[in-house]
């Protein structure tokens, strides 16, 4: 089973990676195809680095994936890799998740998540390093990697943000997102207009906030996690590159 003590990285990548739904839309949804890195860091340090990247596949499916690395001094510590893969699709003009792939890699041991959505059936197949479940689904619920996705479709889209559920370690878990403020933010990759969007969680005084770019149809150009008496830990866009390109097999 999937220990629930987590590493940098996956703290990291749990804080960060939240959820979101895409309500039902009249117009088709333009899917970014895209691949962006980022510095991330842990207080004044610089911990590692991420990339995100969104492709489209021949049948007409998307392929998202992040992949982590602690760097420098902090890979002297944890040595952490997480890689994420959600495999979805666009039904009536809303995202939906076919599978999702989690793997961290932490000072030579394992933690693997996978889960299987049949929306047919309405359920789950989820299986935490050999321990499987089968759980209920409804419309509106995603994998957390998609989640952070699906926000930024929705402010394409024109719509609100407000509570958002994804499926994750067999829970689902729903975040109530408020808009903030807009503001001009620079990083290595350019200086951009942004939207600000944060959540608090209820049960500590942990906030988490994103700054999102119209220009790069709302994907985050900065994300960060402040808590009292802990370091910030934060994503920095430092390049971005969009694909024009064909489809391509998965």
């Amino acid at each position: 089973m999937i220990s629930k003590k987590p590493g940098l990285l996956s703290t990291i990548m749990a804080a960060l990676l939240l959820c979101s739904a895409v309500q039902a839309q009249d117009n088709p949804i333009e899917i970014p195809v895209y691949q962006a890195s980022y510095s991330v860091g842990l207080g004044s340090i610089t911990a590692g680095n991420a990339q995100f990247t969104l492709k489209r596949n021949a049948d007409g499916t998307y392929t998202y994936q992040s992949l982590t690395k602690s760097t420098g001094l902090a890979a002297l510590f944890f040595n952490d890799v997480v890689t994420e893969n959600s495999h979805f699709r666009v039904t009536d003009g809303k995202l939906q998740s076919l599978s999702y792939s989690y793997d961290h890699s932490r000072n030579g041991k394992d933690e693997k998540q996978d889960i299987q959505f049949d929306w047919a059936k309405g359920v789950a197949h989820t299986d935490e390093d050999g321990k499987q479940q089968t759980l209920p689904i409804k419309t509106g619920i995603y994998d957390r990697l998609l989640a952070q996705l699906a926000i930024s479709m929705d402010l394409q889209a024109g719509k609100d943000v407000e509570d958002y559920p994804a499926l994750y370690h067999n829970e689902i878990n729903v975040y109530h997102m408020l808009l903030q403020d807009n503001t001009d933010l620079k990083t290595p990759a350019g200086t951009y207009e942004t939207v600000v969007i944060a959540r608090r969680d209820p049960h500590n005084d942990r906030a988490i906030t994103f700054w999102l770019a119209p220009k790069l149809d709302y994907l985050p150009v900065q994300m960060e996690q402040t808590e009292p008496d802990k370091s910030t830990i934060s994503l920095v866009l430092t390049d971005i590159k969009f694909d024009t390109t064909k489809a391509e097999n998965k």
